[in-house]
This record gives C-alpha cells, structure tokens and sequence, in this order.
C-alpha cells in the first residue's frame, strides 16, 4: 500500500468489509491477509486518506494506493482551542508555513514582519539574545496596559523565540473578536497560535539541515576623523562668533597638520572607534527531526543547534572573550499514541538551553561612548600600550575600549522545560461527534548570571614645562578580575490545566454543526517571595453551517483573574460571526472558471486586556509613613527626655476596588476571494477597535484637595481603525512555476479620552491624537539676513543680529541659518505654546507595514526574493547636531556634507542648521526640522537553490536534498541613510542590525 508519490503507508488497516478480521501493513507498505473468499470485500483505510474497497477475484496479490482525503492539512486551519475546516472560517485570521518563516536568524519575531497581514513589527536592535522584534496585531490601541499579543505554542502561553521554525507546523494570527472572544481578558491584543509538528504513520524519515552564516552590519553611523573635525569645529566657532575678518582659529593649520598626518597618535590621535568593531562575524546552525510512526504510535523528534557571534573585536588580555556569544540548544518530542479506537494519547516535552556571554557593560553603553566622543580627545590606547581615558565632561567619562577589554565580562544560561499531556476521547457512544479532551502542562525556567568586573589603571597624556610627554593618572584600577557584583540566579514554573468537551457533527451532507465547552486555569509562580498569579477561564462557542454557504459562529469567553477585587474579577467577552460563501451558490456555477471562490465575512465582539500594568492587586491602596503628610503628634521621650517627630502619614496608593481590566469592542468585515480556479487568492478586511477602560492615574484632581497623589481609574479611551490584506498569484508557464506573494496592513489609532488638564491651547491637547504622536514646533525653514537688522563692527567686520520688529522673539539670541519656528498662538514669542501635535510627522511606530515577493522553480531550480517595508513613520535625527558639549562630542559625517554656511546663505536644503561651537538650546527644539520621513523599503530575503531529483536520491536511500544559498536583510533605501532606519531614532548609538549570507546543506533520508 502506497500514497500517491509511491511511498509505503505504514500501520494502515486491511480487513473484510463487515467482519473483524483484519491486519495492519509493514513498516514497507506490505501486508498479508489471510482466509479470503473470492467476492469479499476488501477495505484500506487509513487515517488522513480516503477509504478504497476492493471486490477479491482471487488474485495472489492486491496493490492498492490510496489518495489523501479532502480535508487535508492545508484545507485545516488552527483556531482558538480548536480546529477548523478553512472554508468553514467566519473568523478574520491569517495562517502562514514554517517555510516562509525559514530566514538565517534567531529570533522567531524577526522573521514575521512583512509576511503576515495584520502584523506590524519593527526590530529596534540587533544585539545576539536582545534582538527580539516588537510587533502588534492591527497596531496599538491602548496608552497605558500591556500592547504586546497572546502567544501560544500548542495551546499554552509561552515565548514565541524559544521554538526554532524547522519545529512549527502552523503560524496562525488570529485578529477579530469572534477569533479571540474565547481568550476573554487576554484576547484584545490578537492572538498568534504556533503549533509544533506532529508524526505521521509512515516510515520514518531523518531531515538534517546545516547553515552557515556570514553577517556584517546593514548600516553604521558615520563619523570625521580628526582633520575634518577640527576643521568643521573651527568653522562653528567662526560662526558662533558673528563671522569676523580677525578670526584666528582654536586649531591653526599646523595643528591640524599634526592630526592629519598621525605624526603623533599620543598627542594629536585620530581615534577610529570602528576599530572596535569586526568586519564580519558568523554564525552556524544544525538541524536534526525524525519524523514517523504507525497508526497506533506516532512521533517526531526534534533538535537544534545555534551559535552566534557579536561584532565586537574583543582583545581582552585575561582568558577570556569581551565578545557578544549565543550558543542555543533546543530538543523536542511529541508523541501521539492510539490507546484503543476512540482514545488519543499525546505527550510533548521540549526544552531550551541558551549561553550567552556579553562585555561587563551594555552593549548600549560601549556603543553610546564609540559615537559620543571625538575623535581627537584620546586614543584608544598610548602607543606604549598604556590604558587611555578621557578626562570629565559633563558626567560622561568611559573609554570604550577599556569598557569592551579591560571591565571584565557577564555571562548567563536560561534553561527551560516545557510538557504537556494531553488526553482525547471520543464519546460516540453517547452521541455521535461528542469528544472530550483533558491537558495539563509544567513549564519551568530558571537562569543563573554571573558577572566579574576589573578596572584598568588609566592615564591621560599632556606636554609638561619642558615639552616632555608626561602621563596624569585618571584612575587607579584593579586590574584582577575579583569583583563577582551582579551574580544572581532565579527562575519561574507555570501551570496550565484545560478540559473540553467537544461536538461535531454533520447531519445529511448539509447541516454542519460544532461546539465546545471549555474550562481553563492557569497558575504562574516566579521564584523566591513573590505571590502566584492566577486565572481561570470558562470558554464556549457554537458554530452552524448550511451546506457550505452560510455560517454563523457564537461565542464567549467568561474569564476570571485573582488581580482585582472581589465583585470585580469576572468577565464576560462574548463574540458573534457570519460568513456567506457566495461562490457555493447554485447562481455563481457559471463563473467558477474566473470567481472560483467568494465569500463574505462579518464579525462583532468583546475582549479583554488584563495586562493592565506591573503593580500586583492594583486595587489596594497602601499608606507611607516618614517625611511630609498628616502628623498626629510627637513622641514623647522617656525620663524627661525631649519630643521628637515621627513622621507623617500619607497615601502611596488609593484604594481604588473597581478596577478591571480593559474592554475592547471589535468590528471587522472580510471578503475571501479566488479567481481563476484559485490561480488567484486573495483576502481583504476592514476593522475597527474601539478600547475602554484604559487604566491610568488621575491628571485633573486638584492638588487643593491635599492628596499626595492622584487616584487611578478606568478611564481611557482608544479607537485603532484600518484594513489589511493578502493576496497570492500563481502561474505556470511551461515548466517554470511562478508564484508572487504580498499583503498589507493599515491601522491608525487615536486617543478618544485622556484625563489630562485642559491646556490653554486645543492644538496642544494628547486627546484625539495618535499614540506618541511628538509635540513639536513647527519649522518654517532657517532665519535668513532678510530677518535680521545687521550691524557690522568696522574694525573686524564682525556682526551683530537683532530680529527685525513683527518677527516673533525666541528666547535665545538667533543668527541666520538657526532654525525658525511658527509663532502659532501669534502673541510674538517662540516660547513652549507653540509646540503642537497638528502636524504631519508621525510617531516611530509605522502605521503602514507591507511585504511583496516573487518565487520562481524549474526543474529542480529556485530562487525567492522578498521585500519588506514600513511607511507613515517619523524619526528624529537630532542627534545629528555637532559639537553638544563642545568639541568633546563627536560629529557625524552629514554635518560636514549638509550644513547651513555664512558663505552659502541662501541653500537652505540641508539638514543641518548654522553650527555653534556648544550646545544652543534654540536649534535642539523637538521640531519638524529633526522629524524626518521614517519609511523605508528593505531586501528582507532572498534565496536560490536546486532540489536534487527524488528518484535519483532513492537510488542512494535518500529522500530528499537540496544545497541554497540564503540572504537576509540586503539592502534598505529610505531617506536618513545614515543607520538602519529600523532601529528608530536612536538608532545612533544602538548595536546595529546585520545583514546575513548564509549557505545550506538540506539532506533527507
């Protein structure tokens, strides 16, 4: 017995239609059946296939092959607790393979931006172990809760980034209410559902997969060496100082002839801080799952290896590395066993173990000190090998190199254990299609850190009287590493306990019915004092199908958590959805070859968000004693002694004992559409989601009222808006086989309510704006001399500036080329009134969010490119301006190429304003001069390969190979280009994003 590609089908049922007699075949396909009568029929069947009979005419032997049945995976998509067939679907959902997840990175996260509608992710850094991406179902729609969505991996709450792609079957995203009702009070912020593969009842098949990856970064802020930072720094001083004919520079030509040369790199260096940075680093990869079984026990196993190195080019002189490593390990085993006809049996166990090793400071740290220096204060070391440190400006102090090399290191392992049993039996003989299905899960994490610290003796260098180089200590250092600050261990252990009982059934090919009734409780317990968190849920849903044309779904999720006072700890999230497939009518029969689906989708409900804030029992209110409050009186000293005050009493926290979580009411219509007989597919929806119940601390109780501090309440209000889509068109010409992918997402939230005092201005008023929109002033360009009454000193032309009369007054003294700002409530001052979030920059977070690729194969060849972009996003590149604590802070490379100039006045298409040798508060204003466009475009992935011929590979007792290569993150155009527009504004100073070629080895046996 064989499936349609010729493979054996194992553990398949042979029998005698109407009989017990019956066997099972081999782990080859084969079977022998015994004592049959000519004209007996016999029956194949086997689970996932359709059922075939054959009359016995005596043959000696039967050969038979049996066809998938229709309800295959592909035609199955995962829901909340359950399972659904794709075109019973009323819900808006979006479910995508492990194959489009398949990218040269660690992160699970960073691979989803782009490739599902409805999601929004950015990645903010590319630091190995930190380098998660933030991501959003249908965007943010409250100002104060939790925003991130519910994760489940096979039904239980966990971190998406512990499971590698080669182990997921299914990556679902559940978006509308009658999706996420069921999760209640955890279900507003969408819902991703990862399921795990399972065994099937084949003959065991070994995959092997193993990488290798060169990474190098996508982007690096670029800064001026000596020579042309002294040079641009003596132009900001002759600026500063009113342009004079006599202006004789802090740096004469000589001296800056010295820095140019690197004659002496002690006295005059020019620090390179890339130099701490590696060209490229790399990374490796393996892959093990045996996949098989029979119809009575099926299993897949899984392992993997991970390891990643940092960019830091690490000369540590202790054993050992300064470097960024990553090391994961991840092993997995589900089992699936049939304990009689009717009962199922699964147990999964799965575990991950990460190393990391990082510098004794954050990489955030050594970054921010190679970016804020310049390059003419310190080399990274004296010639002599002596330790280099900059002297104190302003609090900031820090060789960088001395912070990678000579500090020391941290390092830290997490293991987690992941189980869960599951039990599914059938009740047939009660009713038929009544199920129940019982599960229970242990997770458990614990981690151990370790952190040993030493400091280098340090010195700077100057010219004595005798013009002799002469050392200054800086610092006396402990060059041994024996401070253990910052070990520590900890861990958590959750529980997850669900039973269900289930009913489906079809009544005359035409009726199809569904429900479920489920009870929920889950427990999370950290380590050491802390108390558990606790929920419990009760969830239901009924779903009705009229042969496959109209659909209706009920459903609700009545959840309860410990968090909030008694009388206010349940909550009912009840959901409705319809959907009508208009292609099934008997009046669209005549359009299949061109409308070969149709169906319209319409849902409405309730749900929750209990993530609400990190306070534990927010209710309570709490009382503090010492400092100021109500006093009640002095003690009294004993013997005679004098009084003394105790302190008074006040309110940390007000009672507050009816809050609750927040509510969101969620609205979506949908249309599925096929064209073509499914050459094209496509899927579009429309939502809106309003939340209420935002909690938040009281802005408009007045302070008359002697409380030290204001109450909190559900208060506020956000309404999330938008659409998103997908759409996929396949076509084959000849034998090239193409396939072209994209989809899209929109939303747009707005601040509906926001206890905040009225301020005096409307267009300065948080409400009925979006989230983190930026209150700026308004740029009306740069001053020019037309502004300006100018007076010139005749001995040394310096001049002198005064606003013209009816030009609005700022508080600081302005010159042409500093920037000039909307006088907005006219009163002829630019003071903080005339900031104002009417504007049309954006906050960081993109409100648009698109991937488009193209898959090509011919024989046995392919190739696959992938873009991925964001749009309606600002950032702030203020951090741009040269010479913020005077010549101490480094300048980047576009200050010098796009500055503003005395001798070029009138270009005024730059993005630097007039330079000044310090900080000049008036031109740093949070502005539409510093918000600029934040979209970009990027190659995300592109990859070819060749698939080897399956029937050669058989030759050789393979199954399958293939060899690829793969690379991620290639390209990006957006209009900063000056870092990875992804990392946000401050992405400056932050470990950079890398881009990855990586060459695999996909073998099968």
């Amino acid at each position: 017995m064989t499936d349609a590609d010729g493979n054996p089908i194992i553990g398949a049922t042979v029998s005698i239609k109407g009989t017990t007699h019956g066997v099972t075949t081999d782990i080859d396909g084969r079977y022998v059946l015994n004592n049959v009568n000519e004209d007996d029929i016999i029956e194949y069947r086997y689970i996932g296939f359709n059922t075939e009979e054959k009359t016995y005419k005596g043959e000696k032997s039967i050969n038979i092959r049996l066809v998938e049945s229709s309800v295959s995976l592909d035609d199955v998509v995962v829901i909340g607790y359950g399972q659904q067939k794709k075109e019973s679907v009323v819900s808006s959902l979006n479910t995508i393979s492990a194959k489009e997840l398949s990218m040269p990175t660690r992160s699970l996260s960073n691979n989803i931006a782009g490739q599902i509608a409805g999601v929004l992710a950015v990645q903010r850094t590319g630091e190995p172990g930190k380098d998660n991406s933030e991501f959003w179902i249908r965007g943010i729609s409250s100002f104060a809760g939790g925003t991130s969505p519910l994760v489940l991996v096979d039904g239980v709450p966990r971190n998406m980034n512990d499971i590698t792609a080669d182990e997921i079957e299914s990556f679902t995203v559940l978006k509308d209410a009658s999706a996420t009702a069921v999760y209640g009070a955890e279900g507003a912020n969408g819902v991703v559902l990862i399921t795990s593969k399972r065994g099937t009842s084949q003959k065991p098949t070994l995959n092997v997969r193993a990488e290798f990856g060169v990474s190098q970064p996508t982007r690096l802020p670029r800064t001026l060496g000596s020579y042309d930072y002294l040079t641009l720094y003596n132009e900001a001083v002759w600026e500063s100082s009113g342009n004079p004919t006599d202006f004789t520079a802090p740096f004469s030509d000589e001296v800056l002839e010295l820095y140019r040369t690197g004659a002496d790199p002690d006295l005059y260096p020019n620090t390179d801080f890339s130099s701490l940075l590696r060209d490229n680093t790399f990374n490796e990869r393996v892959t093990l799952n045996l996949r098989g079984g029979s119809e009575r026990v099926k299993y897949f196993v899984s392992g993997a290896f991970y390891h990643e190195n940092g960019i830091f080019d690490s000369k540590a002189i202790d054993k050992y590395d300064a470097n960024i490593g990553l090391s994961r390990y991840n092993l997995r085993s589900n089992v699936d066993i049939a304990v009689t006809k009717t009962t199922d049996l699964s147990i999964d166990m799965s575990g991950q173990y990460t190393d990391t090793s990082n510098p004794a400071y954050s990489t955030d740290d050594i970054f921010g000190q190679m970016y804020y220096f310049a390059p003419h204060i310190f080399p990274l070391r004296f010639s002599d090998g002596t330790f280099s440190e900059p002297s104190i400006y302003n609090g900031e102090t820090g060789n960088p190199y001395n912070k990678l090399n000579e500090s020391g290191y941290q390092k830290q392992w997490n293991a987690n254990l992941q189980s869960k049993v599951t039990l599914n039996q059938k009740l047939d003989f009660i009713t038929e299609g009544l199920s129940l299905k019982l599960a229970g899960s242990f997770d458990a994490d614990y981690y151990s850190a370790t952190k040993r610290t030493k400091t280098p003796t340090t010195y700077r260098m100057i010219l004595n009287e005798n013009g002799e180089k002469e050392y200054i200590q800086i610092n006396e250092g402990n060059p041994d590493l024996t401070d253990f600050s910052g070990a520590g261990t900890g861990g958590e252990k959750r529980i997850y306990l669900e039973g269900s009982l289930n009913y489906k059934r079809i009544f005359n090919n035409i009726h199809d019915v569904s429900g479920m009734l489920l009870y929920m409780q889950k427990e999370k317990q950290s380590q050491g004092v802390g108390l558990p968190y606790k929920k419990q849920s009760v969830v239901a849903r009924a779903s009705y199908g009229y042969d496959n044309r109209y659909m209706v779904e009920g459903s609700f999720g009545l959840t309860g958590s410990e968090n909030f006072a008694k009388g206010h700890r349940y909550g009912i999230f009840p959901a409705v959805g319809v959907a009508w497939y208009i292609s099934n009518e008997k009046f669209m029969k005549s359009t299949e070859d061109v409308i070969s689906k149709l169906k319209l989708r319409a849902s409405y409900g309730l749900t929750g968000n209990d993530n609400v804030g990190d306070t534990r029992f927010p209710y309570r209110g709490s009382l503090n004693r010492g400092g100021a409050g109500y006093n009640f009186g002095f003690n009294i000293g004993s013997g005679g002694g004098g009084t003394n005050n105790p302190g008074g009493v006040h309110e940390s926290t007000f009672e507050a004992p009816t809050l609750a979580w927040e509510v969101e009411e969620k609205k979506n219509i949908g249309i599925d559409l096929g064209l073509l007989r499914g050459q094209i597919d496509l899927s579009a929806d429309i939502f809106k989601n309003d939340r209420r119940d935002i909690l938040m601390q009281r802005k408009t109780v007045s302070g008359m009222t002697g409380f030290r501090s204001n109450p909190w309440q559900n208060f506020g209000k956000m309404s999330n808006k938008g659409f998103d889509g997908n759409i996929v068109f396949k076509q084959n010409i000849q034998e090239v086989a193409l396939t072209f992918r994209g989809n899209v997402t929109y939303a747009k939230n707005k601040i509906v309510e926001y206890d905040e005092v009225e301020p005096r201005y409307a267009y300065q008023r948080v409400t009925g704006n979006s989230l983190n929109k930026p209150l700026l002033y308004i740029a009306d360009g740069l001053y020019t001399d037309d502004d300006f009454n100018i007076t010139e000193d005749p001995t040394n032309g310096q001049k002198t500036y005064s606003l013209k009369e009816g030009l609005p007054k700022p508080a600081a003294g302005v010159s042409p080329g500093d920037i000039k700002y909307h006088d907005l409530n006219e009163d002829g001052r630019i003071d903080s009134y005339d900031r104002t979030y009417d504007h049309d920059r954006y906050s960081e977070n993109p409100e648009w969010v698109y991937g488009f690729g193209l898959n090509i194969d011919y024989k046995g060849f392919y190739a696959g490119i992938f873009f991925q972009g964001v749009a309606n996003a600002s950032m702030n590149i203020s951090n741009l301006i040269p010479f913020r604590q005077g010549q101490t802070t480094s300048a980047r490379r576009e200050a010098m190429t796009s500055h503003w100039s005395s001798h070029n006045p009138d270009n005024q298409d730059v993005l630097v304003p007039r330079l000044h040798n310090n900080y000049f508060e008036h031109n740093h204003y949070a502005s539409t001069w510093w918000y600029k466009n934040g979209n970009f475009i990027r190659l995300k992935n592109l990859e070819f390969g060749y698939v080897f011929d399956s029937k050669m590979l058989r030759k050789i007792a393979m199954k399958n190979a293939r060899i690829y290569v793969q690379g991620n993150n290639l390209a990006v155009w957006d209009d900063i280009k000056m870092w990875d527009p992804e990392l946000g504004s401050a992405g400056a100073s932050k470990y950079p994003i890398n881009m990855t070629w990586t060459v695999g080895l996909e073998l099968g046996f």
